[in-house]
């Protein structure tokens, strides 16, 4: 009797007709084969055509940012730390590309040593470094937020610049440090272990425990993505009752001073940063209950794939579209940003107009030259 192999986890029927075997693949098996097909498609759109369209206009869009921020009138505990989140986004947009996209376009890259070993100890730690740092950092600016709008009387004291950069580097520090198990999670792979098609890296020990599985969901999931959501969506809710006493406040005392203004601004600059982390509490929350499903293996696996393949994007997008953000609901950002761009296009038509002039001027005192040295020929003549 002939039997015929489908894979390890296919149920076969094996019916003996004749001399012949016939093998009938079993329609569950046949529709998850199908459903894991239609899930890396998925996969393959997401990091390889949408994801890098983000990071485009993420890159840009941060740079812009940085600008924006530095600008002697935006400058603030506030702007200190957006300049950090943009820089840290900007990180994770590179790193994404190089350990997420190109390993969909570019399959073969995967089984070279260099990338194997670059894959192991920078590109797969560094990008949860930046995912993390970024983050936390959302963090530091709803805690400067709520300082500001909540604890007015403290507010000159604990929220400055320098304090932002003394912050911004802690975060950093604790950031790295907790990050630590990623650079022990994976490892190159010898030449002379492998084929030349085999992949270039491979679970360390370590990564393929249960204890690197525990720091993933415990440590990675709850605490370093968990806990931080959990903190902005309170102080969101507390920064949110507050500014609504105060714009009763306002109303009722109804003038044109110079203080009232100012808590306008403020105001403003508290909405802006209100919707920035409430699309980061949505974009993050469905990728992080997609991410706990996809490590545990729980549910229906080709689901939770093709929903992972969306969610991941989460990050992506949290990390691309700040800068339309402020754009949208930042009248202070647009007012500074048009003096960026113009400022920039003014510089660049200064400097083309000088080298301009200065050509013309060149050539018309070599013109004048030669035609007063042929004057003296022809007199001589």
């Amino acid at each position: 009797m002939n039997t015929t192999l489908i894979s390890p986890v296919s149920v076969t029927n094996n019916t003996i007709i004749g001399n012949i075997s016939v093998t009938d693949i079993d329609p569950m098996v046949q529709a998850d084969s199908m459903g894991m097909e239609f899930a890396d498609k998925m996969h393959f759109v997401s990091s390889a055509i949408i994801g890098p369209i983000f990071v485009c206009l993420g890159l840009v869009g941060n740079i812009l940012s940085v600008l924006v921020w530095r600008r002697r009138k935006m400058r603030s505990s506030t702007g200190t730390y957006l300049i950090g989140q943009a820089i840290a986004d900007m990180g994770l947009l590179v790193f994404f590309m190089l350990t997420d996209s190109i390993l969909k376009f570019w399959p073969s890259i995967a089984t070279s040593s260099a990338y194997g070993a670059f894959f192991a100890y920078v590109g797969y730690p560094i990008f949860f470094l930046f995912v993390v740092c970024s983050i936390w950092f959302t963090v530091g600016v709803t805690v400067d937020r709520y300082i500001q709008v909540c604890w007015i009387n403290k507010a000159k004291e604990m929220c400055s610049e320098k304090r932002a950069w003394i912050g911004l580097g802690l975060i950093t520090l604790l950031c790295f440090f907790v990050n630590t198990p990623h650079f022990a999670t994976y490892e190159p792979v010898p030449d002379v272990e492998r084929n030349a098609s085999d992949i270039g890296f491979r679970f360390t020990e370590y990564g393929s425990s249960t204890g690197s599985i525990n720091y993933e969901f415990w440590i990675h999931c709850m605490i370093l993505v968990l806990v931080p959501w959990a903190t902005i969506f309170t102080l969101n809710m507390l920064i949110i009752q507050r500014v609504t006493s105060i714009n009763r406040q306002m109303d009722a005392k109804r003038g044109s001073s110079g203080k009232e203004k100012a808590r306008k601004s403020e105001a403003q600059l508290t909405r802006l940063l209100l919707m920035v982390t409430f699309t980061f509490l949505v974009l993050i929350a469905f990728q992080c209950i997609t991410q706990c499903f996809f490590m545990l293996k729980s549910g229906d696996h080709v689901v939770v794939s093709k929903a992972f393949s969306i969610a991941k994007l989460g990050i992506v997008i949290n990390s691309s579209i700040n800068f339309f953000l402020y754009c949208l609901s930042g009248k202070r950002f647009r007012k500074e940003l048009r003096s960026v761009v113009c400022s920039r296009f003014q510089g660049d038509f200064s400097v083309s107009t000088s080298v301009s002039m200065s050509e013309r001027t060149s050539s018309s005192a070599i013109s004048r030259t030669k035609s007063a040295l042929s004057e003296k020929k022809s007199g001589h003549a």
